[in-house]
């Protein structure tokens, strides 16, 4: 029964992965899967060319200064022309996103099935992958090196590698921006399983060595972002059997080193330089060209945001939700891009810290030598990555997700050490602990995809209320409160779309009804406010108003409302 346990916990993850990245939001006004950015990009290089197949609106081309978002702001919003952060040069469009998802993943699922890989699915299937490599990893690694530890350990570290490594914030939205983490999530997790093979198995030690290298080489070709954790290989390649091999230094350095040169091949035919990977050219809502993106006065803000940000609670499901922004921004260096659904890992995945028990077991000398390596490995990966990320001036959930799953590993290597080599009662306290700590971290990295999820589906129901498609924006709201039911969010577009189409008296009785549930929720008095001022009761607008300005201080628009009550009626 036991054995039967771990295929049905990956199982299980899986389908969490599935769930949220169907109900996620992804390829933004693009219902058709052979347009999304990706498939774009895979369509340009089955027709012979670097650059995407779409073509650049000729009102951009006309355009004094194209990368000027202001200049830009109009064709880059239009629905019709979907060009934000793509790559914009020489009359050409392109993604600075990296190659190897578009020829690796979704030029073969169009070959293999004939249609085109939906960016979420195509997350969802990455993540599911390179979860069923950490699994079995983690397997080989219980079987060699803590055979003490019971094998009903196993499925719940599953759970571990599969939820506590934060992958359901990935999923929960996943789009072009998210396809290269999970890219590369994937391949420098078969890198590790690889390096582990080549120290666990010396007869196949240089072709393992070499497939590792080709596994960080497209990690690399997805996200240049993880170069520096191609280090690993030195670890390896300083063991004794190897340190004098030509034939392991070869099998590490050559593969690694073609997939670097195919990334300055590719840089050059598109932008004319091997170091050029276009990002400068961005069609953006900022001028990335003038944009300082990374420095060291970003790094201590970051690391904070990244292992020790709290979120929200709240009674309404899913419980979990983001912290109001304008605190958060005030804290923030003046040129910090801002920072996107980001949450403390240590607060989030407590079982994380399971980690810190690798080099107590390690110290005892009770460990092969290729599990040190491995665990030095990950704990390389884990934090060049978080450094580096840190290094950049925005703060994204999706980032974390290049240095979780690696701690993830690390945890389930701590758990299998205490499993291994505690006794008695306090074998029983410590298991109590990470066996509650590895549940809690699963709840809460789900339920705050949940509500990722619902938020970005709040947002996109505004966006839809700008552009006057009320009943889109009705579309999304009901999404919303199907995945966050009560959620004050959608109440309020809920209140707003009532308001906008001629229905003042619901509109007012909705937004009341709403600031009893939420009396401090800002938005609501301010659009109480708004409808009783429509209604001609100036005098309680201007309270609501005021009320609003009370809880939301630095809010313009409460400011220009309050000019309004006071203004001469006409």
């Amino acid at each position: 029964m036991q054995s039967r346990l771990a295929p049905a916990a990956f199982i299980l993850v899986a389908a969490a992965f599935l769930f949220l990245g169907g109900m996620g939001v992804t390829d933004r006004d693009n219902p058709e899967p052979r347009d999304a950015a990706y498939n774009l990009l895979a369509r340009g290089l089955l027709s012979g060319h670097l650059s995407i197949d779409k073509q650049a609106p000729e009102a951009l081309t006309r355009l004094g200064d194209p990368y000027d978002p202001e200049a830009n702001r109009t064709l880059r919003e239009d629905p019709r022309y979907r060009l934000h952060d793509l790559t914009y040069r020489g009359g050409k469009l392109y993604l600075y996103f990296g190659v190897a998802p578009a020829a690796l993943v979704f030029i073969p699922w169009h070959l293999l099935t004939g249609g085109w890989l939906p960016h979420w699915a195509a997350v969802v299937l990455l993540c599911s992958l390179g979860l069923a490599v950490n699994v079995r990893l983690v397997g080989s690694v219980r079987r060699r090196s803590f055979p003490a530890a019971p094998e009903w350990v196993t499925p719940l570290l599953v759970l571990v590698l599969g939820l506590g490594s934060y992958l359901p914030l990935l999923t929960a939205r996943a789009d072009m921006w998210e396809v290269p983490i999970a890219f590369s999530y994937l391949a420098v997790s078969l890198a590790l399983a690889f390096l582990w093979r080549s120290a666990t198995r010396p007869a196949g030690s240089a072709g393992y060595l070499a497939l590792a290298s080709v596994s960080l080489g497209a990690a690399f070709l997805a996200r240049p972002t993880v170069l520096p954790n191609a280090a690993i290989l030195l670890f390896f390649l300083a063991r004794r059997e190897n340190r004098r091999s030509a034939a392991a230094w070869a099998a590490a350095v050559a593969p690694l080193g073609a997939c670097g040169a195919l990334s300055a091949l590719y840089n050059y035919q598109r932008f004319g330089s091997p170091f050029d990977f276009g990002e400068s050219s961005q069609l953006a809502g900022v001028y990335v060209a003038h944009l300082r993106t990374f420095g060291g006065s970003f790094l201590p803000t970051n690391l904070r945001l990244y292992l020790v940000q709290a979120v929200d609670l709240s009674r309404i499901f899913p419980f979990f939700h983001e912290p109001p922004l304008g605190p958060i921004k005030e804290s923030l260096p003046a040129d910090h891009g801002g920072l996107e659904h980001v949450s403390g890992i240590l607060l989030g995945a407590p079982i994380l810290w399971a980690a810190l028990a690798v080099p107590a077991f390690l110290r005892k000398g009770r460990a092969d030598p290729a599990l040190g390596l491995l665990a030095a490995s990950a704990a390389w990966v884990a934090a060049s990555s978080l450094l580096l990320v840190s290094l950049f001036f925005g703060t994204c959930s999706r980032y974390q997700v290049e240095f979780t799953p690696a701690l993830a590993l690390l945890a389930c290597v701590g758990v299998l050490s205490i499993e291994s080599t505690l006794g008695g009662s306090a074998l029983r306290a410590a298991r109590s602990a990470w066996v509650a700590l590895a549940f809690a971290s699963g709840a809460f990295t789900l339920l705050y995809g949940v509500d990722r999820c619902a938020a970005d589906h709040n947002d996109y129901a505004v966006e839809f209320l700008i552009r006057g498609n009320a009943a889109a924006a009705e579309h999304e709201i009901g999404t919303a409160q199907f995945l966050s039911p009560g959620n004050p969010m959608s109440r309020l577009l809920s209140g707003v779309i009532l308001a906008t189409s001629g229905r003042p008296e619901e509109a007012r009785r909705h937004f009341e009804a709403l600031v009893r549930d939420f009396p401090s929720y800002a938005r609501a008095h301010l659009w109480l406010g708004n409808v009783l001022l429509g209604l001609g009761r100036r005098d309680e607008a201007k309270a609501e108003h005021e009320l609003a300005l009370r809880l939301d201080p630095g809010d313009e628009t409460v400011r220009a409302m309050l000019r309004a009550d006071t203004a001469p009626a006409k």
